[in-house]
């Protein structure tokens, strides 16, 4: 089911949709936290066939990252945003791209879909638990689960007032969550997976503050079957 509009905090943001046009056209710098998820994205990555899911894709900017790599793949972008989907349809589309590779989800409901690889950049933290999104990934049949997120010792949840909204809608609330590098490598490895952390190169391990919430910004590399050894450190 796809988060009540009214309720939804990516819809009362003006500032952020406008900065993710602009990406979604390619005409902002690159994100560090694309670049080195398109970099660690990259291996499992080949040819045309290999499908792409981007989760959370708001205007759909982390394809322009793989393109700089010379990657050629399947992307396919999701959101639970309206405005972020309209948004970055109508971007695809002035690119000359079939914008129906992007579509109206919350990951916690997707089914049906299947993907050689899943992408998941600072969105995990949004959702009220981590179980559910992950386990439509793993149902996804993606052979690698790239997450960059906020991941630390001990899963926190908090459910606060974003306080950065446009005029009017200050008063909503979202999910700001911390989840334990433990419990999320460990419901992946009971699913066939082999999970790495690696540091954040922008972040370097430092505590982040987001809207005035501390993010410990790590990425979880994800790998069906033989992989990475599990890093919890």
């Amino acid at each position: 089911m796809i988060p009540n509009p009214a309720l939804n905090i990516w819809e009362h943001s003006t500032q952020i949709r406008k900065l993710c046009r602009l990406r979604a056209l390619d005409l902002e710098p690159e994100m560090d936290c694309a670049a080195q998820g398109a970099r660690l994205a990259a291996p499992f990555l080949s040819g045309w066939k290999a499908r792409l899911l981007d989760v959370g894709c708001g205007g759909g900017h982390f394809r322009h990252s793989i393109a700089r790599l010379g990657i050629k793949c399947d992307y396919h972008g999701l959101d639970s945003s309206p405005k972020m989907v309209k948004l970055a349809k109508a971007a695809l589309k002035k690119q000359g791209l079939d914008p129906s590779r992007i579509f109206l989800e919350d990951v916690s409901d997707l089914y049906g879909f299947s993907c050689d690889v899943a992408v998941m950049i600072n969105t995990l933290s949004f959702n009220p638990d981590f179980r559910a999104p992950l386990e439509r990934l793993v149902e996804t049949g993606a052979k690698a689960i790239i997450i960059r997120d906020n991941f630390g010792a001990k899963t926190v949840v908090r459910w606060e007032i974003d306080g950065y909204l446009d005029p009017g809608f200050n008063h909503l609330k979202g999910y700001w969550n911390q989840w334990s590098k433990r419990e999320a490598a460990g419901f992946l490895e009971a699913r066939g997976y082999q999970c790495a952390f690696i540091i954040d190169d922008r972040t370097k391990g430092r505590v982040e503050m987001v809207v005035d919430k501390p993010y410990r910004w790590s990425w979880l590399v994800a790998e069906h079957g033989s992989g990475p050894k599990n890093n919890l450190k």
